[in-house]
Formats: structure tokens, C-alpha cells, sequence
């Protein structure tokens, strides 16, 4: 059976692989006729028979991701036949209702937004599920890859996860910044329930920013765990982390307990300051904080106190040792993301409307100015 392709061939799913070359500075449209061509030359379809060959939005996300390994995990991962099935709708062996539907959206400065939606049910409505992905790109450099799944169940189980990278010019400083984020999230039928979230920015110039959040409920037990790093490209750096955790007890109190820690460090100097805590059912507290200062020529300052009297300042002779680069930085970023520079641009000043879907901005029909704007186009 051989089916044809959407119109601008599927979306070009998130991979993080290793590419072989460096993207050109000149990127370059490639034509319709020639994307469809290449790609019904490769698409065989086999006939299908479950929603497990169509998508993975049936099903709730793993949990304790780490981003560059899911990155590589769904590059290795074999595509899914949904993303390859024209637009339309239909039945499958299974019982499983499914529909498709691609829209293009076009906006001022040359905004384009390619967005397919595939939807379904299984079978008496067990599951209903719905996955998106879509590219974006506009005149003043912006490119962008996204991806999104959820699902829910009748008796309250749902879960939602969501991917985006993208590439993009500071609209002050022309700088450019690639930034990735991710956010799984799932409730049992139970009531427990999880959720992670990961983000990272690099900027041309040097910076990046990194976080996680991930928290999770089970039962009367609660917990969370933070954590950041921030590094400015001039040799300073800033990490921190948070944890605590809460249960509920008999009467509806509760017991809450956490540790935190934060440093900052630049130019052989820095300072780190902690604290470990817990609040008990009956009211009691406890707290004990630490500090130490690094004064960049071998002396260290300690000092620190806490809510049942320990007390304690002392300065020592020791090694100073602290990271101010990070170990992933911009010219891996820009590699590790080679599909955002292959998302076409529209010509410039080109008019018309858009495709499968309303134009958004000044509306349906409407034009873009000649001007290129600031970004990508402007330094060609």
C-alpha cells in the first residue's frame, strides 16, 4: 500500500543526533515538488492495525527523563506511522478512530507556522488521545520545532508531554540564542500524580541557563526538587538546588522536611550558602544554615548556626575549585539541533493566504512589508 505524503512533507521531528557537518550560513527553500518527491520515493506504508503503530499519545510518558538522553532515544526511535499518513481520517483493525488535519499559518515579518494535528479514540472510547508537531520560522531568524502528545481515560487518568526547541535572534543585540524546554506530566486514576520539567538557553556570546523541576505525589507523600545553573560567559557561575518533601499524618497535619544550597563563584572568588530544615506535626522547627566565603587567596571563611544552638565561624587554609563553563555550550547546542536550520523561510514579500488555516495578524489575505526586519535576514 502507498500513500501519499501531506503537503511539506511530515514534520521534522526533535533530534538532538550528532550531525556530521556544520549548518551553512545561507540557508536555502527547497522546493515542494522536490521534498514530495523525494519522499513518496520512500513511502511504503504497511497496512495498519493498532493505535500502538499510529502514535505514542495513547500512553503516559516515562518518568525521570534527562533531556539529551530522550533527545537520542527518539532519534533512535523508529518513526511513527501517523506522522507519515495523509490528512484525512479513518478506522482502524482495532477498533481505533483516528483524524488528521495539517494548517498553515502565515503572519507579519514573514511568520510561517506548519502545525498537523492527529487525533483519536481506541476502541469504546478507552483512550482519547491527541498528538501535534509543528515548525515555525520568520524573516528575523527564528526557527522553531515542537511537539506535543496528551491522552486521558474515563476514570480520570490523563498525561501530557510537550517538546520544543528553537533558534532565534535577541531583537536588541542580533545575538543568537538557541533554547530547548520539555515538560512531561501524568495523573494515575489513583490520584497520584507527577510532573518534570527541563529547560536550557545558550546565547552566542556565551551564557547559559539550564534548570529542572520535577515534583511527584503518591498517596499522602509529597515531593519536589529544583535545580539551576547559570553561567554568564565572562568566567562567572551560579548553581543552585532545593528539595523538600511533605506527608500528611493523623488529623490532617503534616511533616515537612528539605535541604537547599546555592553558589556563585567568578574570577577565583565566590561564596555558598545551605540550609537543611524540618517542621514536624506538632509544631516543632528546625533549621540549620552554613556559609562559606572564598576570599580567592587561599583563605576560607565557615561560619553557621542553627535553631538548637550550634554556632560555630572559622576561616581555613584550602583549595578553591569551582566550574565557570559549562560542560554543554553553544557550538554543541547548535550542533546537537541540526533540523532547525533545514525549516524553510518564506521569500521575501511574498503575499497570498494561508493554507489549511486562517492567517493570523492582519488577517486573512494580508501582506508583509518588503522589509526584512531585523535578525538573520537583515545581516545576509
Amino acid at each position: 500500500q502507498r500513500l501519499p505524503l501531506q503537503q511539506e512533507q511530515e514534520q521534522r521531528q526533535l533530534d538532538f543526533a550528532e550531525p556530521e557537518w556544520w549548518p551553512a550560513r545561507g540557508l536555502q527553500l527547497v522546493s515542494q515538488e522536490e521534498e514530495l518527491a523525494a519522499a513518496a520515493r520512500k513511502a511504503v506504508l504497511p497496512p495498519l492495525q493498532s493505535v500502538m503503530e499510529l502514535t505514542s499519545a495513547y500512553k503516559p510518558p516515562t518518568r525521570q527523563f534527562e533531556a539529551v538522553e530522550a533527545g537520542a532515544a527518539q532519534a533512535q526511535a523508529a518513526p511513527e506511522v501517523g506522522r507519515q499518513l495523509e490528512d484525512g481520517s479513518g478506522v482502524l483493525a482495532d477498533g481505533t478512530k483516528w483524524e488528521k488535519k495539517t494548517e498553515e499559518i502565515l503572519g507579519q515579518a514573514g511568520f510561517r507556522k506548519l502545525i498537523t494535528t492527529l487525533r483519536g479514540w481506541t476502541v469504546e472510547g478507552q483512550v482519547a488521545w491527541e498528538e501535534s508537531w509543528w515548525e515555525a520560522s520568520d524573516w528575523a531568524g527564528l526557527r522553531e520545532l515542537g511537539a506535543d502528545k496528551s491522552g486521558s481515560t474515563p476514570l480520570g487518568a490523563a498525561w501530557h508531554e510537550t517538546w520544543c526547541e528553537k533558534a532565534y535572534h535577541d531583537e536588541t543585540t542580533l545575538e543568537l540564542k538557541i533554547e530547548r524546554t520539555a515538560n512531561k506530566w501524568a495523573r494515575a486514576e489513583n490520584g497520584n500524580e507527577w510532573e518534570e520539567k527541563w529547560g536550557e538557553k545558550h546565547a552566542a556570546l556565551g551564557e547559559v541557563n539550564k534548570y529542572a523541576d520535577k515534583w511527584a505525589k503518591e498517596g499522602d507523600d509529597v515531593w519536589h526538587e529544583r535545580w539551576g545553573e547559570d553561567y554568564d560567559g565572562k568566567g562567572a557561575c551560579k548553581k543552585w538546588t532545593d528539595k523538600w518533601a511533605e506527608r500528611l499524618v493523623a488529623g490532617g497535619a503534616s511533616e515537612q522536611w528539605g535541604d537547599k544550597w546555592t553558589e556563585e563563584f567568578g574570577h577565583g572568588q565566590g561564596v555558598k550558602h545551605g540550609e537543611v530544615w524540618s517542621a514536624g506535626s506538632n509544631g516543632e522547627r528546625y533549621n540549620r544554615w552554613w556559609n562559606e566565603q572564598h576570599y580567592g587567596d587561599g583563605r576560607v571563611r565557615k561560619w553557621g548556626d542553627s535553631t538548637h544552638g550550634e554556632f560555630w565561624d572559622d576561616t581555613e587554609w584550602m583549595d578553591t575549585y569551582y566550574n565557570p563553563v559549562p560542560h554543554f555550550g553553544f557550538d554543541l547546542a547548535v550542533r546537537h539541533s541540526p533540523n532547525l536550520w533545514q525549516i524553510p523561510v518564506r521569500p521575501a514579500g511574498t503575499k497570498g493566504k494561508a493554507s489549511g488555516g486562517a492567517a493570523s495578524g492582519s488577517g486573512e489575505g494580508s501582506s508583509d512589508d518588503d522589509d526584512l526586519g531585523m535578525g538573520m535576514s537583515a545581516l545576509d
